[in-house]
């Protein structure tokens, strides 16, 4: 069953939003109401905001979709967990103003900015979507940091940091984007200095699922977007060859799966703002939430998990504790 139930109508109707995300949440089929849709100018769009609830337009650098990923995961994110995900992945670095920080997959910037405002360290922060990229630039600029958290766009054919120049890089739920997982590795690898720690959170295939197959289709942020998905076998592979002394492979899926749900609770529950915002881009909202939806039951299944792992480069006196 798809995020919002089984459509039991061929009508053109649009169902209300609340009752849509509520029959996902319930696992319940939706019934189209018989009444045709007032026409309106705009389509789905032209559903009423509540009473005294101004949207505010959108800004060139924004998108319908990416206005309606910081309704549902918060300003600066575009995905679960927020700034508490990212700050718990980067705990095991000790952060302080002289250490220098990747993050890889930076999205909207607000992990990137959060390790700013949080620490005090620079931050580098790479994205390869454009329209992310674009927008997490501006929020960065927003914020007064576009030098401390810059968000920058990057191409991996392209991606020659300089050798030994970083201290630590985090990645959360971004590598599984990226076709030459192993080649990435080693650039990482390449470029953090002597004991410097890595920190990558993934979304990982079961290792009996071959990466093409079907169970693993339209997983991506769009439904047509190629999507890489390594196994929990080939990670632990892959850092045991190169450099690295892989201290954690955890396996957070049941976590993070917690973290998608409470974040539509949020949402539905939420009225106000978050209510306009999702009677104005209604098409929007199904959109994210279909996506959200069949990343839940690839977990459910026990095809795709999300996995932690937290490394660091060899060389130098080894570290006393795990994380």
């Amino acid at each position: 069953m798809g995020l919002f139930g089984k459509m039991k109508s061929g009508a053109n109707v649009q169902v209300p939003w609340r009752a849509r995300v509520r029959a996902w949440w319930e696992g319940e089929e939706v019934q189209l109401p018989q009444a045709a849709a007032h026409p309106a100018s705009g389509g789905a769009k032209a559903e009423a905001a509540p009473a005294g609830v101004t949207i505010r337009p959108l800004m060139p650098w924004e998108t319908e979709a990416i206005r309606i990923q910081e309704q549902v995961w918060g300003e600066g994110y575009y995905k679960p967990g927020g700034e508490e995900h990212v700050l718990g992945l980067a705990k095991p670095f000790a952060l302080n103003p002289s250490l220098t920080v990747m993050d890889f997959g930076a999205g909207l910037g607000g992990g990137t900015r959060a390790l700013a405002n949080e620490f005090g360290v620079w931050v580098s922060g790479l994205e390869p979507t454009a329209d992310l990229a674009r927008a997490g630039k501006e929020l960065s600029i927003k914020a007064g940091l576009e030098k401390k958290a810059e968000i920058v766009r990057y191409s991996p054919e392209g991606f020659e940091p300089k050798q030994g120049s970083i201290d630590c890089i985090l990645s959360a739920e971004s590598l599984y984007l990226v076709e030459d997982k192993q080649k990435l590795l080693k650039t990482f690898e390449w470029c953090l200095k002597p004991r410097g720690q890595i920190s990558i959170t993934d979304f990982v295939r079961n290792d009996d699922i071959a990466m093409e197959d079907q169970r693993l289709q339209g997983l991506g942020l769009a439904p047509t977007d190629q999507t890489f998905f390594a196994s929990d076998a080939e990670y632990i592979r892959w850092f045991r060859e190169l450099n690295f002394d892989l201290r954690v492979n955890e396996d957070i899926t049941e976590r993070y799966r917690r973290m998608v749900m409470e974040g539509w609770l949020e949402f539905t529950q939420a009225g106000g703002e978050k209510a306009a915002h999702a009677k104005a881009l209604p098409e929007e909202v199904v959109r994210e939430v279909q996506l959200w939806s069949r990343r839940v039951a690839a977990f459910d299944a026990g095809d795709l998990r999300v996995m932690r792992y937290y490394a660091i480069k060899l060389g130098g006196t080894k570290l006393m504790s795990n994380w």
